[in-house]
């Protein structure tokens, strides 16, 4: 009974033993990386251990490992038909931003393997190119065998990637300055949109309105026509509580608003924040008494400044939540008089609140 079970013990440390060296292997293996990877992508896309390992295929044994370890941070997020992968790198305070648009996961996995890589050693765009096109002088040796294409190659010759990063893609600066290269790419570019507006202070109570807009990314701004339709709100005269006037107003307008660069990357893939925004509206201002004798109806020109921001809540690529909040200045000031009882109502500074559903295309 005894040689029995010192038997099984030999066994069981003849078994476990290289499973134990072999996990101490690995984790060495992986403490001797010169970099550290956070990878974020759908469940479709590569994973975070599928880039590591290409980046490693990338680095070869030359791979140099004295500069430090290097964090890079990437996440792929669909955008249209494609999708759009934001890479961040740094290493000894210095860091690098790139935003880049492809049409597969795949394809932006490999760009963004080969941006870590190139980070590490410059030197890995030259061998990876080499194992691209492969030895030519060799493939006419023997064209009966030829060499089999590496599995990066094969994945950029199937479907279409973005252009290689240059080797200075980690600029040599101080800081914490990013390039705003990638930045400015956005997609979709046109804007419409529906929603309500309440406003208090152009009419004597809080009033509503329903405003359609549409609007179009410029590079850092955002252009937007607007118009909006106010219900009826009613003024009463303060010398004669039952008299007074209903007034209404139709106005359009032009408003910008900035995109600042270094905000939209903080909040980036879900929101975009527009701050400031500016612009102008003018109308119609219209207005009809009741309560006396004669009440009679007038309208005046309105005008006035805006001035705010604005956030949208990306839901979907193409569908947006839009809040906007604003100071509203007129210009001119419409006076509606009752004869024989006097000044009813004139508008004065608003605040305005709109809350509405945005396509973008």
């Amino acid at each position: 009974m005894r040689t029995s079970r010192t038997g099984a013990q030999a066994l069981l440390v003849a078994i476990v033993l290289p499973c134990v060296a072999t996990l101490a292997s690995s984790a060495a293996r992986a403490d001797d990386r010169p970099f550290a990877l956070r990878w974020t992508a759908p469940a479709d896309c590569p994973s975070g251990a599928a880039v590591e390992a290409e980046i490693t295929r990338l680095l070869g044994d030359q791979s140099p490992t004295s500069n430090g370890t290097l964090r890079a941070a990437g996440t792929i997020t669909p955008a249209g038909t494609g999708f759009v992968l934001s890479i961040e790198i740094s290493r000894d305070g210095r860091e690098s931003a790139r935003t880049v648009r492809g049409a597969t996961c795949r394809a932006l996995a490999d760009a963004g393997a080969l941006m870590v890589a190139m980070a590490i050693d410059p030197e890995v765009a030259t061998r990876s190119d080499n194992l691209a096109t492969g030895d030519r002088s060799s493939a006419g040796a023997s064209p009966a065998h030829p060499a089999p294409e590496p599995p990066a190659a094969a994945a950029r010759t199937a479907e279409p990637t973005p252009p290689r990063v240059p080797s200075r893609s980690v600029p040599p600066t101080r800081g914490r300055e990013r390039p705003t290269e990638g930045v400015a790419e956005r997609a979709p570019l046109f804007r419409i949109g529906l929603g309500g507006m309440s406003d208090l202070g152009t009419m004597q109570h809080l009033s509503g309105a329903i405003e359609p807009w549409a609007g179009v990314v410029v590079g850092p701004a955002r252009l937007e026509v607007g118009a909006s339709f106010w219900a009826r709100n009613t003024a009463e005269s303060a010398a004669r509580p039952e008299s007074g006037g209903t007034l209404d107003l139709i106005a359009g307008s032009l408003t910008a608003c900035a995109l600042l660069p270094p905000l939209a990357r903080a909040v980036r893939p879900h929101f975009e924040i527009g701050v400031p925004c500016a612009g102008f509206e003018v109308g119609r201002m219209r207005a009809e008494g009741y309560g006396v004798s004669d009440p009679g109806e007038g309208s005046a020109l309105w005008a006035a400044l805006r001035g705010g921001a604005a956030a949208a809540w990306v839901v979907e690529p193409w569908v947006r939540l839009r809040l906007r909040l604003e100071a509203v200045v007129p210009l001119r000031r419409p006076r509606f008089v009752l004869e024989g009882v006097g000044e009813v109502h004139e508008p004065s500074v608003a605040a305005r609140a709109a809350l509405g559903l945005e396509l973008a295309f």
